[in-house]
């Protein structure tokens, strides 16, 4: 409780930007599908695979742009790194409007897969930074919540009845672009580097604050020497290919929710208009299992990986429903089967709280974050092609990499919890000690155990790994 008034000004300063910059990235992402849904694939002149490509290439810059992100972590002070994105990211969302073609809107697309590419990895950086372990799992829900699913389909008929001289798509990307480069200045001001730059705490609650998190043995400053020994360390550990995987997985069922669910929707016979209003009620059934998901994380020790496997459950069982429920014979059921998918946003949220508690050591974390990132990108540039232009709006094929990728996400949740129970296992059977010393005994500055020493995990003998 002394830590109390700490955690609520990190939550009303920190936290609300992380969520608006994981908003906006989602955003932009719907963007492109309520877009296709109100006309921009006839004005852009788009036919065949075009539409999925467009979706591919904006990951085929994410994923060649995380490279060089995983080192700038390291170097580049984060909340400058974050807000900087934001604001160039905003201002190429906007050059959407000004495409006439395909190959102006694929150029525009890769722009933004390459700035973009700087907010997921930092994200987790900054939640490991500010929050102790049993925090994290709400926190990630919040952040990575499906508040995109919820918003993109309201704002899209929002802005679809403005009266304007330009088509709607075109006021989707022009809007959705300010708001990015407003958010971007505000985190350049209020986003902290790290806890002695937080202009909302004053001198003695920066000192509280690295101790209240000292705890998590995960360190509190991403600017260090670039090590080599702790890439190697992560491309032994058997967690890091397991979350590698999950996401890979993962990414190719959400760039099917993305990039499809409005035009799968749309499928159904509804207009236009009642297409982008009837994709939100996925979003906001989505969050409310992740957030009660969340709460029982926060009060049940180790149920993350359990809730991971599990959430796959109902969205296979969604996915199934749209792939093999007859249309014409009930739509509804089929409707409810869309919504149902949106439950995977619970594994994906629990996976990136669990890398956030597991994983220590400046340039380990920056790497592994970095690489989820990257996977994230190849499993967003590979899902899309999986939707042929030839099969809508049933999309058989992109349905069937769905169903094997949610199966696959459960498999990877049980292959990471019983790796974690394992090893905490072989650290107890040596006798290595997980008692932390006790805060009120010592400065903040003795409480921290491989927080300015820049240990890994695997080198600090008493950490545990949560799962």
């Amino acid at each position: 409780m002394a830590f109390l008034p700490i955690l609520t000004k990190v939550d009303l300063c920190v936290l609300p930007l992380l969520i608006l910059s994981l908003l906006l990235a989602g955003l932009d992402k719907n963007a492109l599908a309520f877009a296709a849904v109100l006309g921009m694939n006839k004005d852009l002149g788009l036919h065949g695979q075009q539409y999925s490509w467009l979706g591919s290439i904006f990951n085929i810059a994410y994923l060649f742009a995380e490279f060089p992100t995983s080192w700038l972590l390291t170097r580049l002070p984060i909340g400058k790194y974050v807000g900087t994105s934001l604001i160039l990211w905003g201002a190429a969302g906007s050059a959407m409007a000004a495409c006439t073609n395909f190959a102006s809107a694929a150029a525009v697309r890769f722009l933004l897969g390459a700035l973009e590419s700087a907010i997921l990895p930092s994200v987790i950086v900054i939640m490991s930074t500010w929050y102790r372990r049993e925090e994290q799992p709400l926190r990630a829900a919040l952040c990575f919540g499906p508040f995109s699913g919820i918003f993109g389909g309201i704002l899209a008929y929002a802005i679809g009845t403005l009266r304007a001289p330009i088509p709607t798509w075109k006021l989707i990307f022009l809007i959705y672009g300010a708001i990015t480069i407003a958010v971007g200045f505000i985190c350049l001001v209020v986003l902290p580097d790290n806890h002695d730059k937080a202009i909302f705490l004053s001198k003695g609650e920066r000192e509280q604050a690295k101790l209240r998190v000292a705890d998590n043995k995960t360190g509190r400053d991403t600017r260090k020497k670039w090590k080599l020994s702790q890439v190697l360390e992560a491309l032994k550990d058997g967690k890091y290919w397991c979350v590698v995987a999950f996401v890979l997985f993962q990414s190719v069922t959400n760039a099917g929710v993305t990039n499809f669910n409005p035009l799968i929707i749309a499928g159904f016979g509804y207009s236009k208009q009642i297409t982008v209003l009837l994709a939100a009620p996925q979003g906001a059934v989505a969050l409310t299992a992740q957030v009660i998901a969340a709460l029982l994380a926060l009060y049940i020790p180790n149920l993350r990986c359990l809730l991971w496997v599990l959430s796959c459950i109902p969205s296979l069982a969604g996915t199934l429903v749209v792939r093999y429920v007859s249309v014409s014979e009930n739509r509804i059921a089929a409707l409810m089967g869309v919504y149902l998918t949106g439950f995977y946003n619970i594994a994906w949220s629990m996976a990136l709280s669990l890398v956030a508690s597991n994983t220590a050591g400046a340039t380990k974390k920056s790497f592994v974050s970095a690489s989820i990132a990257i996977a994230h990108g190849v499993g967003g540039l590979v899902g899309p092609q999986f939707f042929l232009d030839s099969q809508k709006p049933q999309y058989q094929l992109g349905l069937g990499a769905m169903i094997a990728s949610l199966i696959m996400m459960a498999v990877c949740g049980i292959v990471y919890g019983a790796l974690c129970v394992y090893q905490n296992k072989a650290r107890d059977n040596l006798g290595e000690s997980t008692s932390p010393l006790p805060a009120e005994c010592c400065s903040a500055e003795e409480h921290i155990d491989g927080e300015t020493d820049d240990r890994t995990d695997r080198e600090m003998h008493s950490f545990r790994y949560t799962y």
